[in-house]
């Protein structure tokens, strides 16, 4: 898979299924945004009072999948999820985030808002049944 494929398969606001892993050691799997991918990292926003934020801080190794309705491609990807702590980071950040985002936090400062990142992952596109390809960032 190429840059511009995966830019065009996986556009900002893409709607696919993130997964963490809970404290029994068990994966938990859920709908999920993704914002924008900006340098090898792929940037996600949540709540930091969810389980899932509880989960990222517990253990950080995270996934995303985005398919294609009709099983044309699935996009997989998986890495370690790092949160942004830096204040000019996340407000910059939060600029690019998708206007779903910015009307549920309304501020970047807004202190129930966590903005994290996928990094040191490996992206795999599978078309159809086929191997997939892999781009490791």
């Amino acid at each position: 898979m190429t840059e511009e494929e995966k830019s065009e398969l996986l556009p900002n606001g893409t709607m696919g299924y993130f997964s963490t892993v809970k404290a029994n050691g068990f994966p938990q799997t859920r709908f999920w945004q993704f914002q924008f991918e900006e340098d090898g990292k792929f940037y996600f926003a949540t709540n930091n009072t969810k389980d899932v934020f509880a989960q990222i801080l517990n253990n950080p190794k995270v996934g995303f999948t985005v398919s294609e309705p009709n099983g044309k491609y699935v996009i997989r990807i998986v890495g370690t999820a790092a949160i942004v702590t830096k204040p000019s980071e996340k407000e910059e950040a939060y600029s690019k985030m998708d206007k779903i985002v910015l009307s549920l936090y309304k501020s970047w400062s807004n202190p129930l808002l966590e903005i994290f990142y996928i990094s040191d992952c490996e992206v795999k596109y599978t078309k159809g049944f086929g191997l997939p390809k892999v781009i490791k960032y």
